[in-house]
């Protein structure tokens, strides 16, 4: 499994919400409190610009596509210094529904804002992820990623993708399946196009990948979280001294192996109980626990509540990982 089917692995999104924003100068919209990871592709029309809280604002040409991780505040404006409204109060006023982690949109959906002046258009992705701010590609992926249309080389697939989840046939015949597989290409293909370009700044289990031999116990690991890991174990997969892997993994994932081990599991765990019911013993027997009291307590400490009592509010309220855990 590469690095692109890793992205794949953890991306599993719960649903996909596509839709077209057509805007008119000056505008301008605030998105204070939207988590779900989101994608702005500038399709036509006038350039706009994307400000994350405390930075300078960046340009966006047709063309270009930016993906959002959720964790910050922003604004999109038609140029800087305009007065931006909030993101939920248009959005209501174009009557659409509430984006929902369990609910997906059957059309895409169309939003119009603006003063009536020079138009934008921009393609707008939204995907709900398991476990919220807690799911471990959002933990491991910067506030922002900007693709340029420059860039096409790369990734020639990127702009017919982005054409086709633009196109008015909603209706069409397996329109809404083919839209989900064609948003999730974008979020892994600029995803992908970050670990190429700027592998220092990537954090987490992505930036693991970045090193074949961290990236083979990364594998193994999220292939299989039922097996009785230890470091040595994961040493070996890794074909590297036990101290050489143990200092390396820490160095690149921000966790030590048996760290990281229990978030995995941990998050395998919320995404079933986020969706069903599952037996508690039966699902810490999976994930590697010897019994069901050692899988509650782990789960406990990491999520702050037991897992008879975590469901969908806690799993998409959840924001950070708890540190020092131990499988």
């Amino acid at each position: 499994m590469d690095a692109l089917s890793e992205i794949l692995h953890a991306l599993k999104t719960r649903h996909t919400a596509v839709g077209t924003l057509t805007l008119s100068a000056p505008w301008g919209l605030r998105v204070d409190d939207f988590t779900a990871p989101t994608v702005y592709g500038m399709a036509a029309g006038a350039p706009c610009w994307l400000q994350l809280s405390g930075r300078e604002p960046i340009e966006l040409l047709p063309g270009d596509v930016a993906l959002l991780s959720g964790v910050e505040r922003y604004v999109l404006l038609s140029s800087p210094g305009v007065s931006p409204a909030p993101l939920g109060q248009a959005w209501a006023a174009n009557g659409l529904p509430e984006f929902q982690a369990q609910t997906e949109p059957g059309t895409p959906l169309h939003f119009r804002w603006g003063g009536g002046g020079a138009g934008t258009t921009l393609l707008g992705l939204a995907f709900g992820l398991p476990g919220g701010l807690r799911n471990p590609l959002l933990m491991a992926l910067p506030p922002l990623i900007v693709w340029r249309r420059a860039q096409g080389g790369a990734f020639p697939w990127m702009r017919p993708a982005i054409d086709f989840l633009l196109a008015k046939e909603a209706q069409s015949p397996g329109f809404t399946a083919t839209a989900r597989l064609m948003a999730e290409l974008v979020f892994v293909s600029l995803v992908r196009s970050h670990l190429l370009q700027a592998p220092g700044e990537t954090q987490g289990w992505l930036r693991g990948l970045t090193d074949s031999c961290i990236a083979r116990a990364l594998q193994a690991l999220h292939a299989d979280p039922a097996t009785d890991w230890t470091v040595a174990t994961l040493a070996h997969v890794a074909g590297l001294s036990r101290t050489v892997f143990s200092t390396r993994f820490s160095e690149l994932v921000g966790a030590s192996p048996i760290e990281y081990l229990t978030r995995w599991r941990m998050h395998q765990a919320a995404d079933r109980l986020s969706h069903t019911r599952p037996n508690l013993t039966q699902l810490a027997f999976e994930l590697g626990y010897t019994s069901d009291a050692a899988f509650r307590s782990a789960f406990k400490r990491h999520y702050g509540v037991p897992p008879s009592r975590f469901g969908l509010a806690a799993a998409d309220a959840a924001s950070a990982p708890v540190e020092g855990d131990d499988a």
